[in-house]
């Protein structure tokens, strides 16, 4: 009787599993990654100037919780583009200032300065909230 030796069978590569590597890889690359477009807010440095500079200029405050007011009168955000363009439109080189409360969130500021832009208005300047006076009590 004859035995023949055993051959050890080759295993084919299987790439099935390989493939589905490769799939949950780019499903998690796609789901990680962020599609938005980033856009940089141009500040520059105050400047001194006279009083004369900003005579005609448009004040939008800003509140703690997102409340707007134009020049002193309580706005929703999305009446603002409506109520400030006449405003811009009037004066040759319109400046539009903004001041935000102290505890206001930098989200609304960011969405107000984008409301502002949209509406026209290219000179915006931020304002420092006023400081509360202190007494000293001599």
């Amino acid at each position: 009787m004859r035995i023949e030796p055993w051959q050890r069978r080759r295993r084919a590569l299987r790439l099935a599993p390989l493939v589905d590597v490769v799939f949950l890889l780019l499903v998690f690359f796609m789901l990680v990654a962020r599609l938005e477009q980033h856009q940089a807010i141009l500040v520059e440095p105050p400047v001194e100037a006279g009083a004369g500079a900003l005579l005609g200029a448009v004040l939008v405050r800003l509140g703690v919780d997102g409340q707007v007011d134009l020049n002193g009168r309580p706005l929703a955000l999305d009446q603002l583009p409506q109520a400030v363009a006449p405003l811009l439109t009037r004066e040759p080189e319109p400046h539009v200032l903004v001041q935000p409360s102290a505890a206001a969130a930098l989200q609304s500021l960011v969405q107000l300065l984008d409301v502002l832009t949209r509406a026209g208005a290219d000179k915006i300047t931020l304002v420092a909230p006023p400081t509360a006076a202190v007494e000293t009590g001599r």
